[in-house]
């Protein structure tokens, strides 16, 4: 046949761009609509259908076992190929071989590579260690399933529900002797990847190994553990090997239980309890071969570029479940794959109107690459090379009206569910002075840098719990009120008498000379004992690359400290660095302030956890000021105690009128949820959630499937590797 100029450059462009997929073992989706485009100028699109259709049928035989001996011959791919598609399977003759029989293993795995995008590096595979020294968000992205818990909460509702429970208890049993124990059946027939049973003994052994090695950080917010001197968990036994005991010291709440030990993480005692030796071995200790509760293992593993999940196709964690979601707020929950034990359970109020979507894994792949820095992973999302960007900050705004325009790119908006904050370090001088910290959260002009800076592209934040949530917020009161409609000068002047009333003075309090102007600070300022606050003082805050808000507002802030006659100045900084600077133990007096955010949950205890005076980050805790108040403590412990929604709203009110005076935190403001995804390759399971889909569920990579046009891409090997054969 006779080839046109237009078909020969059409099979030079299909040959090159087959060539270069079969080195690199993907497309991106640019170059699959290049290729799309050299195919139809060949071959019309009804042939194509119906010739790949054959394809694809001849593929699944081939691969299952199902044409006859010597029907087509096998040729074994190059090393250096990259096979994304898989097939269905049939059941194995009784002659086949174990090679056989592999082959046909993985062919049950799904097909496809979920493509996410990270701009900053994961610090360990290790679950023990993620919790403990390297709890950020990064971290946890990519950390595997080697946990499980009794609770969890359903998405995208946020419904309490039964995980490794066979159900829900809720009520505790009075031992007599002070202590109160629940008594939980969990179900049988579960088990680890390596095929160990998941038992009671897995919750009791990290229990103990928490307890007994001194395991810190995130480990003592799930596991609070009971002492002389605080409330918490004394014991977790098993009373047989599908049942657990958990014995506090007191008798608790929702907080210490529903939304505290019920939802800890329990790991394999089977493989960890021999590394489980002393703290700085298990820490240490190499996890991307640990025993998961979850259908993705880690595959490869390149620090500092990209991080793989593989399908194990071995799993009894196999895709056949399907989440209800009511509007009433209760879910429904079906799970029976013919692997794993099944499931069939409603939680809450299940009345009224409903969605449903099923639970996979859909994908063979997921795959996580290391991007320098936000604008580079939104650049590659564009550019089809990623589906999603794990992003804890939300697109910026400038970004998400781009890529707005770009098309197979959806939009979402979501309320944000936490905050970002400037904390002081109340342990020392000068942020260990009440009167300092006031009078540096009346300058503060959030409402001037949020609305003439920012263009209102976030919502400001006075208190510790997401506006999102009504029935726990507590109105403004105290420095925050009062300057909130005070100009420049007038907050200035206030701040100034703050420090003058608290008994600090200056050789001269300077002026201002009007809101147009920067103030003339004060010369020589002293504390109430005479104490010369210390030069160069640093706000330690990301830097534009990171988050150009918070990097914002950190000048800002810096500014209007030296206003009033500090030494202070904003350090750019990277987002690990301020976390390992804030949260070490051995450096917990070694800073004076620095900017961060958080991700909170929808039962908000978090106010306890970050200002309980036993929570102090000199102790492993999540308090980086070192705030200490008996008041503020006595109502933490009402909280954790409380049984009722109405009771934790009362002692979370009161705990939030004591912060409005304190002011360990500054809380600054908290944008919407900007979030984009590619609907031209991917089908997420719901987009409409509090705090956005990376903070409801990673990207959902347990239910994310592909749409028609990814489907295809995937079909374009099966071309290549025709054509190239």
């Amino acid at each position: 046949m006779q080839l046109s100029p237009e078909q020969v450059q059409a099979t030079n462009v299909l040959l090159s761009g087959c060539q270069v997929a079969q080195r690199r073992g993907a497309f991106s989706l640019q170059e699959a609509h290049t290729l799309q485009g050299a195919i139809d100028a060949l071959v019309p699109r009804e042939e194509q259908d119906r010739q790949m259709q054959e394809a694809l049928e001849a593929a699944r035989a081939e691969q299952s076992g199902e044409l006859s001996e010597g029907s087509v011959e096998e040729d074994a791919p190059a090393e250096d190929e990259v096979v994304e598609e898989t097939t269905e399977t049939t059941e194995a003759p009784a002659t086949e071989t174990t090679e056989e029989a592999a082959e046909e293993e993985a062919s049950s795995a799904p097909e496809g590579v979920y493509k996410i995008a990270i701009y900053s590096d994961p610090q360990t595979q290790n679950y023990w260690t993620y919790l403990d020294t390297e709890n950020d968000v990064w971290t946890s992205y990519v950390m595997s399933g080697q946990a499980v818990s009794l609770f969890t909460l359903s998405v995208p509702n946020y419904q309490l529900v039964a995980s490794m429970a066979t159900e829900l208890v809720e009520t505790s049993t009075d031992n007599g002797d002070g202590t109160f124990s629940y008594t939980v059946p969990i179900t049988e027939g579960f088990e680890w990847s390596d095929g160990t049973p998941i038992t009671a003994n897995d919750w009791v052994f990290t229990f103990n190994t928490v307890k007994n090695l001194g395991l810190a950080g995130n480990w003592l917010a799930l596991w609070t553990l009971g002492t002389d001197e605080a409330q918490g968990v004394t014991s977790v036994e098993a009373t047989d090997d599908y049942t657990v005991k958990v014995t506090f010291n007191f008798d608790p709440g929702l907080a210490k239980w529903q939304y505290g030990a019920a939802q800890a993480p329990a790991l394999s005692k089977a493989y960890w309890e021999p590394i489980a030796t002393d703290r700085e071995s298990l820490l240490a200790a190499d996890a991307s071969s640990a025993p998961v509760a979850s259908a993705f293992v880690y595959d490869k593993l390149e620090q500092g570029a990209f991080y793989t999940w593989a399908y194990d196709t071995s799993s009894m964690y196999a895709p056949g479940g399907e989440y209800t979601i009511y509007d009433s707020g209760g879910t429904g929950i079906k799970w029976d794959n013919g692997k794993a034990p099944a499931v069939d359970a409603t939680f809450g109020d299940v009345s009224g109107d409903s969605f449903s979507y099923s639970v996979g894994p859909f994908v063979g792949t997921v795959e996580f690459t290391l991007y320098g820095d936000q604008d580079a992973a939104y650049l590659a999302f564009q550019d089809g090379e990623v589906d999603f960007v794990l992003n804890p900050l939300g697109v910026k705004r400038n970004t998400f009206n781009q890529l707005a325009t770009t098309p197979g790119v959806e939009t979402l908006v979501n309320n944000p569910n936490g905050m970002r904050y400037f904390a002081s370090n109340t342990r020392i001088f000068p942020g260990s002075d009440k009167a300092f910290r006031q009078a540096i959260a009346c300058i503060i002009d959030k409402e001037f840098i949020i609305d003439s800076v920012l263009q209102g592209t976030v919502e400001s934040m006075d208190g510790m719990i997401s506006s999102a949530l009504t029935a726990w917020v507590t109105p403004t009161e105290g420095v925050m009120a009062e300057c909130k409609e005070l100009d420049s000068v007038g907050r200035w002047e206030k701040s100034v008498q703050i420090l003058q009333d608290a008994g600090w003075t200056a050789d001269d309090w300077g002026e201002h000379p009007g809101n147009e102007t920067r103030a003339i600070p004060p010369t020589g300022i002293k504390g109430p004992n005479g104490e010369v606050p210390p030069s160069n003082m640093l706000i330690y805050a990301p830097g534009p690359g990171y988050d150009p808000l918070r990097n914002t507002f950190s000048l800002f802030i810096a500014d209007y400290i030296r206003q009033l006659g500090f030494d202070v100045t904003a350090r750019p900084t990277g987002f690990s660095v301020i976390v390992d600077i804030a949260f070490s133990a051995e450096g917990c007096k070694d800073w004076h302030f620095y900017m961060l955010g958080w991700g909170t949950g929808i039962f908000p205890d978090h106010t306890v956890e970050f200002f309980k005076s036993d929570k102090d980050s000199c102790d492993g805790g999540f308090n980086t000021p070192g705030f200490s108040n008996a008041e503020f403590d006595a109502f933490a412990n009402q909280f954790e105690a409380a049984k009722t929604l109405e009771e934790a709203v009362a002692a979370s009110n009161a705990m939030e009128k004591i912060l409005y005076d304190e002011l360990p935190y500054v809380v600054l403001f908290n944008p919407p949820v900007l979030e984009v995804y590619r609907s031209d390759s991917i089908s997420l399971p719901f987009t409409d959630v509090l705090g956005g889909i990376t903070d409801a569920c990673s990207g959902c990579p347990g239910t994310v499937s592909y749409t028609h046009l990814r489907a295809h891409e995937t079909s374009l090997h099966l071309v290549c590797r025709l054509l190239l054969e």
